[in-house]
């Protein structure tokens, strides 16, 4: 069914991928302009390290620093930490706290401190040695958080290390207390600050004055991903041009995984989800000489980030060139999916030209509907609309296509179109995921700030269609309505009609499961974790090709669809819908991998490359297999 009309369609995709590459590339640009990041050491760590290696903290930083340590996270001290430690004496009684300490500068910052956390609260100097009196009793003021560690701050400018600012949010913060905090984070010298604990500064009614205190002193964020900190995506959209990804190895992880596994994951990160911040958990774990096993550990993790093509040193955010992108790209861009979706639909429903082209006109008319709010309604539609339009129609357009073309021919040839029906339905898909990226063509997209929405159902309607395309036999070509629903629903009734055999049950069964066990595995954080077995073998194919292939994609989905191919040109209608089910499994793969748009693009299209080559060739291996078994076994039956 190809007219005029789906010619003038696929007119207006060929110049929506055109206005997709061209955005790819400023894109790709910009992210081959920021290969710096940063290597923070924790301050806590590094004192627990000095302390079990036998040597000063500025000596221990200044090893480090020398081993590619770019930074020293520098953490805010609490009142009682003060009081625990003995640099403070506290007296309370009820309604008043007295403090005092021979340290002059150190109660002076105090009563600062205390004043613009606490604004309320009365404080008082007087006294010698110098002391404050605090309208608040002691258990009130235990867990405040008042100074950044002065220590800490002096070795980190003895080893000529940047400060990175660990702040904490509090139950009685204030305006007057995160502009406290900020304004010291910059007397500091901190330019990046990294929030503690399971709260960004201002959760959750001031998260607007955390974000202009940060403006105003010139802090950049450090958004810690998949750290499920409250607060941090809303925090993360209002700094968006201000945001360093973050990336870090929990203590509990650090207690089992290898130094040069953990070097392995800083620079994969960095490589393949845009972390310019690298906040390194020393290694706590026994050993012979504490200090060198961490200054190895350091070295090990510079060496794999040089080796990845980074510099180590204070990391900048992504920024892109003065009016990128422009506008009118994006809009060609989006007008490409609704022509994309109507060549779909004409595959599967043998519309009239004017049908098509009002159901197009209507849909250009609701995104023009929602012109004011282009970039939050119409982009995350188009996008999810995208990932579901043109991997299904690739996968419809070569069944249709072998069916239509039939049995014939030898094993070879059948392989062979069986390769080039993946080329094409691999390049219809590649369609989708370069309108895709030229939709979430942003650079806050890079920074990790909104996500690609309708994950679940990109991964589910892709599947559902194409299944039930192969089993209404639709074949995609122009004939009377009449004509294609009698087909529909002979064939339909066919498939559901006839009795199951018990294998077939077993079989459909375990793909449902394995696709239900795929849809877990979805998404930045899914259900389903994977297991050691897994990510060894992971890390086998990253040694091997640097960026690994997804496993969906070159072991089920490719192998499937070239398999599939082969049935439909045999004329083999048993197991195709199973078949074909599972091959478009591989085609949604290949678009979700540009549905990361934390991603860089060089990582995506490498890793879609390597899915297609190894899954040919295992795709070339099961129609051998399927030949030499089952058509075999069916000629045999026969004699």
């Amino acid at each position: 069914m190809v007219d005029r009309s789906d010619k003038v369609f696929l007119v207006l995709v060929a110049a929506a991928l055109a206005a997709a590459v061209v955005l790819a590339a400023g894109r790709a640009r910009v992210e081959q302009g920021n290969r710096t990041v940063d290597i923070i050491i924790d301050a806590d760590d590094a004192r627990q390290v000095a302390a079990a290696a036998g040597v000063a903290l500025p000596e221990l930083l200044l090893e480090l620093r020398a081993a590619g340590a770019s930074a020293l996270a520098v953490r805010e001290v609490t009142l009682g930490e003060l009081v625990a430690g003995g640099r403070v004496l506290a007296m309370s009684t009820p309604g008043r706290t007295r403090l005092a300490s021979p340290d002059g500068a150190l109660m002076t910052a105090l009563a600062e401190a205390i004043q613009d956390r606490l604004p309320q609260a009365r404080v008082e100097t007087a006294g010698s040695p110098p002391g404050l009196a605090v309208g608040l009793n002691m258990d009130q003021l235990d867990a405040l958080p008042v100074v950044l560690r002065r220590e800490d701050l002096r070795a980190a400018g003895r080893a000529r290390l940047s400060v990175v600012a660990r702040l904490s949010n509090f139950p009685a913060v204030s305006p007057a207390a995160i502009e406290a905090a900020a304004a010291e984070a910059e007397a500091a010298g901190a330019e990046l600050v990294v929030f503690r604990e399971e709260e960004v500064l201002g959760y959750d009614g001031l998260l607007s004055e955390t974000m202009e205190a940060m403006r105003r002193h010139g802090l950049l964020y450090g958004f810690v991903e998949m750290a499920g900190q409250q607060g941090d995506a809303a925090l993360a959209r209002q700094l968006s041009d201000g945001l360093i990804r973050v990336h870090s190895i929990s203590d509990s992880d650090m207690l089992t995984i290898s130094p040069r596994a953990a070097a392995a994951r800083y620079a994969r990160a960095a490589r393949e989800r845009n972390i310019r911040a690298c906040y390194v958990r020393l290694v706590s774990r026994a050993s012979r000489d504490p200090a060198a096993t961490n200054i190895n550990y350091v070295a090990g993790i510079a060496d794999s980030l040089h080796a990845a093509g980074f510099r180590i040193d204070s990391a900048v955010p992504f920024v892109g060139p003065e009016g990128w992108p422009p506008a009118w790209l994006r809009i060609i861009v989006a007008v490409g999916v609704p022509a994309g979706f109507l060549l779909l639909l004409r595959r599967l429903i043998p519309l009239p030209s004017i049908w098509a082209w009002l159901v197009f006109a209507l849909m250009i008319a609701c995104a023009g509907a929602m012109r004011g709010a282009l970039l939050e309604m119409v982009v995350p539609v188009a996008g999810l609309a995208a990932a579901v339009v043109f991997p299904t129609l690739g996968t419809v357009w070569v069944l249709q296509a072998a069916r239509a073309r039939g049995a014939g021919g030898s094993t070879w040839e059948t392989v062979r179109r069986a390769g080039l029906g993946l080329a094409v339905a691999s390049a219809g898909s590649a369609v989708g995921a370069m309108l895709i990226v030229g939709l979430y063509a942003r650079v806050h997209y890079m920074a990790g700030v909104g996500a690609f929405s309708g994950v679940k159902v990109a991964h589910l309607a892709p599947l559902v269609v194409v299944a039930l395309a192969v089993i209404a036999d639709v074949p995609g070509r122009k004939e009377p309505l009449k004509v294609w629903w009698m087909r529909v629903r002979l064939r339909v009734g066919e498939f559901f009609g006839r009795p199951v055999l018990i294998v077939e049950a077993l079989v459909v069964l375990a793909a449902f499961a394995a696709i239900a066990f795929a849809l877990t595995r979805t998404g930045n954080q899914p259900v389903v974790a994977p297991s050691g077995t897994e990510i060894k073998l992971r890390g086998m194919l990253e040694s091997l090709l640097s960026v690994r292939p997804r496993t969906k994609e070159m072991l089920v989905g490719h192998p499937a669809l070239m398999l599939s191919i082969a049935l439909a040109l045999r004329g083999r209608r048993a197991w195709l819908p199973l078949a074909a089910f599972l091959g478009v499994i591989g085609q949604v793969s290949l678009v979700n991998t540009f549905c990361h748009l934390h991603t860089p693009l060089a990582v995506s299209f490498l890793r879609t490359a390597h899915g297609l080559w190894i899954g040919a060739a295992v795709g070339v291996i099961v129609i051998l297999v399927w030949r030499l078994v089952f058509v075999r076994a069916a000629r045999t039956a026969l004699r």
